[in-house]
Order: C-alpha cells, then sequence, then structure tokens
C-alpha cells in the first residue's frame, strides 16, 4: 500500500462562494433571456431618445405671440354678436329618420320678439360633412308660409353631418347651426 500525502498546493482546488468561476459568467451573457431583455430595454431607450429629439425638433411652438389676448377678443365677439343678434324663435325641423340618398325634407321657421313671422331676403341650407369637404353643398330653402321656409335634401353618404341655415336679412346674416345623424341608405 502506497501512502502518499497532499499539500494543500497539489490538492484538489476549492472554490469559494463568493466569486462565480469564469464559465458561468461567460454563459450568462449567452443565455437567449439575457440577451433578449437587453435588447429589449435597447430597443426601447432607442425609441424614447428618437421620440424626444422628434418632438423638439418639429416643435412649432405658439403660432401668435398674443394668444391670450386674440382668446379674449374672440370670446367677446361671440358676446357681442350674441348681443346683437335678433332676438328670434327658431326652429330647424329635420326629419330623425333621415337616411342617405334619399330625399328629405327639412324646415325653418323663425318668429320674432312678438311672435310675428320673420320675412328675411334669403334662406340658405347648408350641410358640411367634418370627415370630408368635398361631399359639402348648399340649397336655396323656398317660403312655404309666412316666416316658414323648406328645402328637399337628399344626403350622399351616411354618418355626421353640421347642418347651418343662412338667414340674410339685408346687410346682416344670421347662421343657425345643428348637428345630425344620417342613416345608411
Amino acid at each position: 500500500m502506497q501512502h502518499t500525502t497532499m499539500t494543500a498546493a497539489s490538492g484538489p482546488r476549492i472554490e469559494s462562494d463568493d466569486a462565480p468561476s469564469r464559465p458561468a459568467r461567460r454563459w450568462t451573457w449567452k443565455n437567449p433571456w439575457v440577451i433578449g431583455w437587453i435588447a429589449g430595454v435597447v430597443v426601447v431607450l432607442g425609441v424614447n431618445i428618437t421620440m424626444v429629439t422628434l418632438a423638439i425638433a418639429t416643435n412649432p411652438g405658439l403660432i401668435r405671440d398674443d394668444y391670450y389676448e386674440r382668446g379674449r377678443d374672440v370670446e367677446r365677439t361671440i358676446q357681442t354678436r350674441l348681443a346683437e343678434g335678433p332676438q328670434w324663435t327658431i326652429q330647424i325641423d329635420t326629419p330623425a329618420d333621415i337616411r342617405a340618398e334619399a330625399e328629405a325634407r327639412v324646415r325653418f321657421a323663425a318668429v320674432d320678439r312678438v311672435g310675428q313671422p320673420v320675412e328675411p331676403d334669403a334662406v340658405t341650407y347648408f350641410a358640411y360633412r367634418p370627415s370630408d369637404a368635398g361631399r359639402d353643398f348648399s340649397l336655396p330653402m323656398a317660403a312655404v308660409g309666412p316666416g316658414l321656409y323648406e328645402a328637399a335634401v337628399s344626403f350622399p353618404l351616411g354618418g355626421i353631418w353640421d347642418t347651418v341655415v343662412a338667414v340674410r336679412q339685408g346687410e346682416d346674416e344670421h347662421i343657425f347651426a345643428e348637428r345630425i345623424s344620417v342613416g345608411q341608405p
């Protein structure tokens, strides 16, 4: 029987738990999950940096330096127009079941403060399509009685329409608006 004596220098190597071995570190960077997470963080940071750069580079800023004063002027103008406008009682009668490509009769009635029918110079019906300006149209409204005007309207498309009845009396024009929903044909 042979005896061998082991010394610390010739014995098996014992690694401490404090420091990971070199092969384990190399394996971490080759793991697809680690690579995926790092790539995800890099992509998110890249997109954010791009968006911030574009926002700063294309910022139009304020269109006007005196935006607050202009807003106040618009408010005063609206209030003045309401105060100076006619004190009429109006009614726009649009059928509830109006459909696209089908003719419908739209009526407009107006009376003054004392209940007398209004006799303007011209009454025009305008229809505006918010999503497609090429489909906008206007029609004159014909008098069918004292203070009562009517137009035969056929909307080309279903959906939301902004309608305006413009009443011209001498130099003044008064606008009455209504948003309607037109059904599909």
